[in-house]
């Protein structure tokens, strides 16, 4: 299912003391629900090792990005096109639906990039 929903607010916070985490609150039509968080990624000392993907960094970023915003703080209040599946937010877009930020497949491709470079099997930039 795809809706129009609104960011309601915008949240980086430390999970059990040893991670950092972000997460966007939505409401969809009069529905709470959030994308990211410490359920979907972690960074942090304990979070994994110094090479891991900049998972923290990326989701930061690919938000900022789809909502065409300079500063986190003024997520607060865009409009994105929202993919539920199953009662949980996959995806966000900008509301043209032309830059898809799909948590996941980013994420999944960014740990098999840095598999591949540490195997030998991709070249390093």
């Amino acid at each position: 299912m795809m809706e129009i929903g609104t960011i309601k607010a915008v949240h980086i916070y430390t999970h059990r003391r040893l991670y950092v985490a972000a997460e966007l609150e939505l409401n969809v039509k009069g529905v709470r629900y959030t994308f990211g968080g410490h359920e979907e990624f972690l960074s942090g000392i304990n979070g994994g090792e110094p090479a891991d993907p900049p998972f923290l960094g990326r989701f930061l970023f690919r938000c900022m990005q789809v909502c065409r915003v300079d500063n986190w703080d003024e997520l607060k209040s865009s409009k994105v096109l929202v993919e539920i599946h199953h009662g949980k937010v996959v995806a966000i877009a900008d509301v043209a639906g032309n830059n898809w930020f799909h948590l996941a497949k980013e994420f999944a491709a960014m740990s098999l990039e840095k598999e591949q470079i540490e195997t030998g099997t991709k070249e390093k930039p």
